[in-house]
């Protein structure tokens, strides 16, 4: 038979394996290349380890299937060697191609492809063939033969390396990067070169095949794709023209509306800081400058001062990097122009080639700044500085290399709120006009006076004026009587004085001890002055902490109440108790109550203080009862400020609703001083509670200063003896006979009596003989935290008695 005659013989099922193999390879490409493959160490990343190794199976795949598909049936192999010499080459021709096509990036023209082909090439070949005389034991090597192969496998790498390129450098989604109709090209061609080149190498004188006349069609089918191949490259390359095209119109054009836009000025320059363009605004700028001004350079618009700046300012700009500065343009006969120029290197393959230069006005801002900061620096009021002028002042008084001796003096008036209350904000401003005009006449011409608060003041008297005196004078002058309008108006002035160096070395420190001083002057019923002490600091600073910190304490729960017991001293059963405040200071630890309760009356803290003590001692008797504990009264002290609230029967009424608590389990103490206060509205008020179940007992009977003719017209339930009469009921007559005649007194009017201060049996057996027995003292317990309460050993009243 006539050899041109002979089918090649194709085995269809490895041809599709191969051609499977291959579309899972070169999607891995694309995979795999994404984000650039710039080192053969960054194909073997970790991260891209598992993509090459896929990769690398399907071209081992291909290349092994490719080769199958060929051979005749008699002639296959499944020997480990020659089912792995395929894949092997496959994953390292494709290493080999993908570091060949990343180098490529860096070259130019055409070179560079034909080189990487020919390389490949060369090597597929000696594979091939390598492969070949494995199989057969011998290859075909006419010169003709592969001649042919190596054309045809040329053509086809070419395209098939371009492509590749093409890919590698794209971005977007697998198909944006590697679109389908190439993937396909791509995967025929590589499942083609396997096949063709083994048909190539085999032997000619084997019985089905004449050698290379019978091989021409899948040369032909090689060279086909191969155009296809290119074809498709030079599609893609020009789609990836029109949408680089794209882009840069479309940045061409934000980039020119944000030139001729921008609110701001904006300036080009070419690579010597000459003007080649500017924008509207900047135009505008421009036209406020003096005829004959040269506008070629920005340097020459400004004033010889600021003309190193800008220079300056460039020569970093042409180093590449960016820079911003402040600068001011001065024209005459006009106000002064401020600007933040901001100025960016254009740079072209890493030369600098110009730079955009875009000038902010701020000449608006400036001018807002300088007011804030006179209004930072400034009193409007009084028209001297304020405290943060003063606080820098004497820190850089502290901090001269001549450190002069100086006084810090801290003046306060202490009527002055009252004054603001009783005749209005208005009225007061102009006290406080008039004092600071007073205090400027006062104080020697080499002082400083500021204004710190609404009513204090702060001067630095300079070193060689006598402190004394001055203090003297300004307490002097504000003793006597001013006219304001229509009122005479009386001020008092409390003076502390801290000296420098001895008082502090720096203004923190000066300003803590003036104020100190004047806090101490304060303290001691006002109306003069003090010099900072430092043991009186201590105890007035611990005063001040507590004063700044009460209102805290008051919402950040460091409050918290004792109990003292009520007994029967007959029976010894618990009847009652009384809750007592103590604070839990962070830094000073438990603190007393005579150290915070006058500060709390001074501040106007007592009543909401107060109420969060009625409402605690509510919840804690209610949670003692749902514990199991017999239900008996807790007293609550309200002092004299709280009492005379005009809603504090609604408010004490409103907490017990809300709480559901018994009305008859409370019971209120009130001070004897503070019945004595607008005696009417005080037994209206307590009528009102008594009509709510509630008791009131008269604490501290004895101390005061009560009406006997308004005793009897109180509505109150119980005398409380003072632990000062108790004190010496077992030892003094006096104190004896007046706790007898209170007992007497208190039965006549059919109040209970509870005796105070009890610390020793003896007292115990006084009052036992004076019938009155209900005590309350160290004797039984101490205060104690609500958790040990029910440790102290009472015996309490048994449930429904």
């Amino acid at each position: 038979m006539n050899s041109y005659a002979k089918p090649i013989i194709l085995n269809e099922y490895f041809a599709a394996a191969g051609l499977a193999c291959s579309i899972a390879a070169c999607l891995m490409i694309a995979l795999l290349t994404v984000g650039g493959t710039h080192s053969l160490r960054t194909l073997l990343s970790r991260e891209r380890l598992p993509r090459l190794l896929i990769m690398g199976a399907g071209f081992g795949g291909t290349v092994l299937f490719g080769t199958l598909s060929v051979l005749p049936t008699e002639f296959m192999v499944y020997e480990l060697l020659h089912l792995m010499f395929p894949s092997a080459a496959g994953l390292l021709l494709c290493l080999l191609a993908l570091r060949l096509t990343s180098d490529a990036a860096g070259w130019k023209g055409s070179l560079h492809l034909s080189g990487s082909a020919a390389v490949l090439t060369l090597l597929i070949l000696v594979f091939n063939y390598s492969n070949v005389y494995l199989i057969f034991g011998r290859v075909d090597m006419r010169a003709e033969v592969l001649l042919t192969a190596a054309i045809g496998l040329f053509s086809a790498l070419f395209p098939l390396i371009r492509l590749a390129m093409l890919v590698t450098r794209r971005t977007g989604r697998i198909f944006e990067r590697f679109p389908p109709a190439g993937l396909l090209f791509a995967a025929v061609a590589t499942t083609i070169i396997p096949a063709v080149m083994t048909l190539s190498a085999m032997p000619s004188d084997l019985e089905f095949g004449s050698g290379l006349t019978d091989h021409l069609a899948p040369y032909l089918l090689l060279f086909a794709v191969a155009a296809g191949l290119m074809i498709l490259t030079d599609r893609y390359r020009e789609e990836d023209s029109e949408n680089r095209y794209r882009e840069l119109h479309e940045k061409e054009t934000h980039y020119k509306s944000l030139f001729a836009h921008n609110p701001d000025a904006v300036l080009a320059l070419d690579e010597g800081g000459r003007i080649l363009d500017m924008n509207s605004r900047a135009q505008e700028m421009v036209a406020c400058l003096p005829e004959g001004t040269s506008l070629h350079m920005l340097t020459e618009w400004s004033a010889t001062e600021q003309q190193d700046k800008i220079l300056n300012h460039y020569e970093k700009v042409m180093g590449g990097a960016a820079d911003e500065i402040e600068v001011e343009f001065s024209v005459p006969d006009r106000e002064s122009t401020h600007l933040i120029l901001t100025s960016l290197p254009i740079l072209i393959d890493g030369r600098f080639t110009g730079a955009y230069s875009i000038a902010k006005n701020i000449t608006d801002s400036k001018r807002i700044q300088e007011k804030i900061r006179q209004l930072a620096y400034y009193d409007e009021l009084t028209g001297l500085n304020n405290r943060k002028y003063m606080r820098e002042y004497v820190d850089e008084l502290t901090r001269g290399d001549t450190k002069f001796s100086f006084h810090l003096f801290f003046v306060d008036f202490d009527r002055f709120k009252k004054v603001n209350d009783l005749f209005g904000h208005e009225f007061g401003d102009k006290v406080i006009r008039y004092a600071a005009q007073k205090l400027k006449e006062i104080l020697p011409d080499a002082s400083i006076l500021a204004r710190s608060t609404a009513d204090e003041f702060i001067a630095v008297l300079p070193h060689g004026f006598d402190p004394v005196s001055a203090a003297q004078q300004i307490g002097d002058a504000f003793s006597l009587p001013f006219r304001i309008g229509q009122q005479m108006v009386t001020l008092t002035t409390s003076i502390g004085i801290a000296v420098f160096p001895a008082d502090g070395q720096d203004g923190e420190a000066l300003f803590k001890h003036a104020d100190l001083a004047r806090f101490d002057a304060q303290s001691r019923g006002g109306g003069r002055f003090a010099f900072f002490d430092h043991s009186r600091a201590i105890e007035n600073r611990e005063r001040l902490i507590l004063e700044r910190d009460l209102q805290a304490a008051i919402e950040q729960g460091e409050l918290v109440l004792f109990y003292q017991p009520k007994v029967d001293i007959r029976t010894g059963i618990l009847v009652g108790l009384e809750a007592l405040v103590r604070w839990k200071h962070p830094k000073l630890g438990m603190v007393p109550p005579l150290k915070f309760i006058s500060l709390a009356e001074e501040s106007g803290l007592i009543v909401p203080l107060e109420r969060w003590v009625l409402r605690t001692a509510c919840l804690q008797m209610q949670r003692w009862i749902r514990e199991g504990k017999a239900p008996i009264p807790v007293a609550v002290n309200i002092s004299q400020i709280h009492l005379m609230q005009t809603d504090i029967v609604e408010s004490v009424l409103s907490t017990l609703e809300e709480l559901k608590f018994d009305s008859r389990l409370l019971e209120l103490e009130v001070t004897e001083s503070a019945m004595m206060h607008n005696e009417e509205q005080v037994i209206a008020i307590l009528g009102r509670f008594k009509q709510a179940g509630i008791s009131v007992s008269l604490d501290d009977f004895g101390t005061g200063y009560s009406s006997l003719s308004y005793l009897h017209l109180l509505p109150i339930d119980c005398l409380k003896i003072d632990r000062s009469f108790i004190k010496g009921i077992a030892t003094h007559s006096n104190s004896l006979a007046i706790v007898e005649m209170i007992v007497t007194m208190a039965r006549q009017l059919g109040l209970r009596i509870i005796a105070e201060g009890i610390e020793y049996e003896e007292q115990i057996e006084v009052l036992r003989t004076l019938q009155c027995f209900t005590a309350q003292g160290f004797y039984y317990g101490r205060p104690v935290a609500a958790e040990e309460f029910y440790s102290l050993g009472l015996e309490e009243r048994k449930a429904g008695s």
